[in-house]
């Protein structure tokens, strides 16, 4: 049952607080702890959270301003549940944060994870996400308490690990297989062909360890085997396919793995070649059937009537393609959410999280603080640009964002007709692709009208010009008078013609060569200068405590840099207060 916390409103007559000395008061009163029950604990709207609470007459709840204010601290102090636990029960900073002025009631640490179940749950159920609600309320509080101006913003992303195991395709494929096995009853393991009861009961470990590279491939060509052979045989069972362990082996097999015969049935027109030639992202790896390496060793003196008769009755399976393998494959059974990526040269797992930040781009604006205005964490193969898409229209009406520093990965046709739409200007430190020569002439070095060109590099306007704003494509002709006694011609944009000189380009290709040109500028440098600081306010928001995530699963691991993200203002605000009484303490 859901109930409002009002406790925390009703002072006390008698408390440990008001025996304290007034000096100490003092120091306790500029303490981040007593800006986290003003800034933060204050703020949150219990009542939207009443929806993960029944109607019904039970117990009621812990309270939740109590609940999302130790999930903040939890990561603003870096403690693991226990410690969070211990906090609460003994640490006066963390009590005096949730407005307790004493020592005397506890908490059970099944409670924090309840609580994240409901948040998680509701969240898969509905689509609202109510942790980022609460940051979102906190960063307008914050903002229009400090009057912190947000019209120039810096964004950057970062790659948060996935505290996995990395699994090479043998062991996730035996990794599978076993987990499966083990989640079978008896009686089921009985019915397996030999040797698959065996693995089943054997000490879990790492194949690749275990194995000489000899062995290795064999391994392979057997678990791929048992893997095809399990599915086709338990995918029409409910009893069985509703098991996480059946949905990771059915996930690794077709993953990892291909039935020849279904590939051949998608493609009627090889003929006489194997269709696996073909396709790219395969490579031939056996001929397999569902029958075990004891029985693959067979009398040689069978008819060949019964060796047709028995491969007919095979599953031919093949190994796909390492290059083929999707970047969102299952990499581990213990986060089968986190993703593959590579990025410059190095291999990652895991998720990304995408922050915003205010900034003073120039003398005449001097904020409080900082403060992070968007904070967003998804898969690792996620572009940046897709991250930036969910917070356009926040950052523009919640926050006043005009102008947004980002580096070349933001580069995103779609969202940034979206920004220019919503009237945010996006400056960019760098661009994705290869410079072009530059003795050619840039388009950017035109006088351009929108899409229409008022002069060409050498001063001259085109007799005709078009554009299409289905497709974005913008040309035009130049009268040759013109162009051919330019100095310009060999390197120009144009092509000639028998009666004209012409040019023809996607609008797109324009809006690059403008912020090439754009980037060239000394005004525009500096501005951009401002952007260099976006990687410090990474490192203060993740990677201070440690390099990998504590959590599995996107929502669980998004959740935590919400949290940090509210911390890192919290934080920022309490420096700023505690500098502020200071100085008002020398003044004095």
């Amino acid at each position: 049952m859901f109930r409002k916390n009002k406790e925390h409103e009703q002072e006390k007559l008698f408390s440990p607080v008001k025996e304290l000395p007034s000096n100490v008061k003092r120091k306790l009163d500029d303490h981040w702890s007593s800006h986290f029950y003003d800034l933060v604990f204050t703020q949150i709207d219990e009542e939207k959270f009443e929806v993960l609470y029944h109607d019904g007459y039970s117990r009621p709840n812990k309270p939740v301003n109590e609940l999302v204010s130790l999930e903040i601290i939890k990561h603003l102090m870096n403690l693991s549940d226990e410690e969070l636990e211990h906090a609460y029960i003994f640490d006066f900073r963390v009590r005096n944060a949730l407005g307790k002025e004493s020592l005397d009631d506890n908490i059970c640490p099944k409670t924090f994870t309840n609580f994240r179940r409901r948040l998680l749950e509701y969240e898969e159920d509905t689509g609202r996400d109510l942790l980022h609600e609460v940051f979102t309320d906190h960063r307008d509080y914050l903002q229009d308490e400090f009057e912190i101006d947000a019209s120039t913003q810096r964004m950057d992303s970062t790659l948060v690990e996935a505290n996995i195991k990395e699994l090479s395709r043998m062991d996730l494929l035996g990794r599978v297989v076993y987990n499966f096995l083990t989640d079978l009853p008896e009686d089921r393991l009985e019915e397996l062909p030999a040797d698959m009861d065996t693995f089943a009961n054997r000490e879990k470990s790492e194949l690749s360890y275990e194995l000489d590279p000899e062995e290795a491939s064999a391994a392979m060509e057997t678990l791929a085997d048992w893997a095809g052979w399990l599915v086709e045989e338990f995918e029409s069972h409910p009893d069985y396919t509703e098991l996480e362990s059946f949905g990771h082996l059915q996930r690794a097999f077709t993953e990892q793995c291909y039935q020849l015969g279904e590939l051949e049935e998608d493609d009627e027109d090889t003929d006489d070649t194997n269709p696996a030639e073909d396709s790219a992202g395969w490579e031939p790896h056996r001929t397999l059937s569902a029958v075990t390496e004891d029985n693959a060793h067979e009398d040689e003196a069978e008819s060949t009537e019964s060796e047709e008769q028995e491969q007919e009755e095979d599953s031919p399976i093949e190994l796909r393609n390492p290059s083929g393998i999707p970047s969102d494959s299952l990499h581990s059974t213990h986060d089968d959410e986190a993703t593959y990526r590579r990025k410059r040269g190095e291999e990652y797992f895991g998720y990304v999280t995408n922050l915003a930040e205010t900034v003073d781009p120039d003398e005449e604006t001097e904020n409080s603080f900082r403060l992070i205005t968007a904070v967003r964490t998804d898969t690792n193969n996620t572009d940046d640009g897709e991250l930036l898409d969910e917070d356009v229209e926040d950052l523009r009406y919640g926050t006043g964002l005009t102008d947004l520093l980002v580096d070349g990965g933001y580069t995103h046709k779609e969202v940034e007709s979206r920004c220019t739409g919503h009237g945010i200007t996006q400056h960019f430190t760098g661009l994705t692709g290869e410079n072009p020569p530059e003795e050619n002439v840039s388009l950017a070095d035109a006088e351009w009208d929108g899409h229409r060109m008022v002069a060409c590099p050498a001063g001259h306007e085109p007799f005709e010009q078009r554009y299409m704003p289905e497709s974005g494509r913008i040309s035009g002709r130049m009268a040759k008078e013109f162009c051919e006694g330019c100095p310009h011609k060999e390197n120009c944009f144009v092509e000639e013609k028998q009666q004209f000189y012409s040019y023809g380009f996607y609008e797109r290709r324009l809006e690059v060569a403008q912020r090439r040109k754009r980037l060239n500028d000394p005004d525009e440098q500096e501005f951009l200068n401002v952007r260099a600081g976006a990687e410090s306010m990474v490192n203060e928001v993740y990677h201070q405590d440690r390099e990998k995530t504590r959590f599995t699963g996107t929502i669980k691991v998004k959740n935590a840099s919400i949290a940090k993200a509210i911390g890192t203002n919290l934080k920022r605000a309490s420096r700023f207060m505690e500098s502020e009484a200071q100085t008002e303490k020398l003044v004095g």
